[in-house]
């Protein structure tokens, strides 16, 4: 047996770099997973999750009006958005309404029931938010709140920093 065979026999052990998963947006990634299911594990009570509450919200903000534009705004996709609404609809928190002029057109409007109970909901989102930030100082989260603000205003077309060639500098 030569020695590149033997080298080859043996098991690789799965070795991780010390910093691997470190990087900002593997960091942001799991943030975001963190926040989500800690969010859907407060929403349970009220036997639904944290989409679900968004698109109350997106409703009840006039940020949307349609499935479509909640799938725009969300970045969700239809046959997603469809089952969710569907749910709500279910559940009596938000209506379908035809347009009058355009029979196509299906708007959403937050039902009674959603608007009644959707302070309730925003309040859960509040406090997973304030436990996430825990021992955080004032300071330390207006310095987070800047440092999102203007990774999203890089992040818009036209933004600073779009050149991604030269590392984000001119």
């Amino acid at each position: 047996m030569s020695r590149k065979s033997a080298v080859r026999a043996r098991p690789r052990a799965n070795v991780q770099p010390e910093h691997a998963g470190s990087g900002v947006g593997p960091l942001m990634g799991r943030a975001r997973a963190s926040l989500l299911s800690a969010l859907d594990r407060e929403l349970e009570r009220f036997g639904l999750n944290g989409m679900q509450v968004a698109v109350l919200k997106n409703l009840a903000e006039d940020s949307a009006r349609t499935a479509a534009d909640l799938c725009r705004c969300m970045h969700y996709d239809t046959g997603a958005m469809t089952r969710i609404v569907d749910r709500l609809e279910e559940k009596g928190l938000l209506r379908r309404e035809r347009c009058r002029e355009d029979r196509r057109v299906v708007f959403l409007r937050i039902a009674p029931a959603g608007r009644g109970q959707l302070p309730r909901l925003v309040a859960v989102g509040a406090r997973v938010i304030e436990a996430h930030l825990a021992g955080f100082s004032q300071a330390e989260i207006a310095a987070l709140k800047d440092y999102l603000g203007r990774m999203i205003d890089n992040g818009r077309p036209g933004g600073q920093n779009q050149d991604l060639s030269t590392g984000g500098k001119s």
